[in-house]
């Protein structure tokens, strides 16, 4: 009997995934020893449903799996810490592919429930919360009633609240579903 080997090819959603990125990653050498997946604070202490780690992020998005992909909050949980990129052998750019998904499902209509809200009457255009802002996600721009705003981008936002606390004004809220998600990943009650 003669021995084949399966290889996996990269489908029409992984180039899409590639294109959508401002940065080349290659995701197709992923070996699936799922290092990535055992450093990962999402996918240890999260529990999410649909399963999704690293790992099998990576092997879905070869497959080309986009529905669940672009439906997870584990787009939206990853902090972008790039654990997993350190401990990856084959250097896969697993945020970089995380952050093109979250760009990917902010196109097709799928919001960041996480993300930070701008209550464009009330935002002074200071600039405090984009100068806390760890992923760069707040801009200042043109428009808004005082003709500058602070602007949220959701494909970067985290959720992390820096830019609600330091607004002396309180016009940066988050989601009410990154208090819920908190408190659950945390294992916190909210009695």
């Amino acid at each position: 009997m003669e021995e084949s080997s399966v290889v996996l090819t990269l489908k029409d959603f992984a180039r899409e995934l590639t294109a959508a990125s401002d940065t080349q990653f290659d995701i197709s050498c992923c070996h699936g020893c799922a290092r990535c997946s055992s450093v990962c604070k999402v996918a240890i202490f999260a529990g999410l449903d649909d399963g999704i780690t690293p790992r099998s992020l990576l092997y879905r998005a070869i497959i080309g799996d986009s529905e669940e992909l672009l439906a997870s909050d584990f787009i939206w949980l990853c902090s972008g810490c790039r654990r997993c990129e350190e401990t990856c052998p084959q250097g896969v750019r697993i945020s970089e592919v995380v952050r093109a998904l979250r760009r990917l499902a902010i196109e097709t209509g799928k919001p960041n429930p996480y993300s930070a809200r701008v209550n464009e009457r009330v935002c002074m255009h200071c600039g405090a919360c984009a100068g806390v802002c760890p992923n760069n996600a707040i801009a200042i721009v043109s428009g808004g009633p005082r003709g500058l705003v602070a602007r949220v981008d959701p494909a970067e936002c985290r959720g992390c609240g820096a830019c609600s606390s330091v607004c002396t004004n309180s016009a940066i809220q988050q989601s009410p579903a990154n208090e819920l998600g908190v408190l659950v990943l945390f294992g916190k009650s909210s009695r």
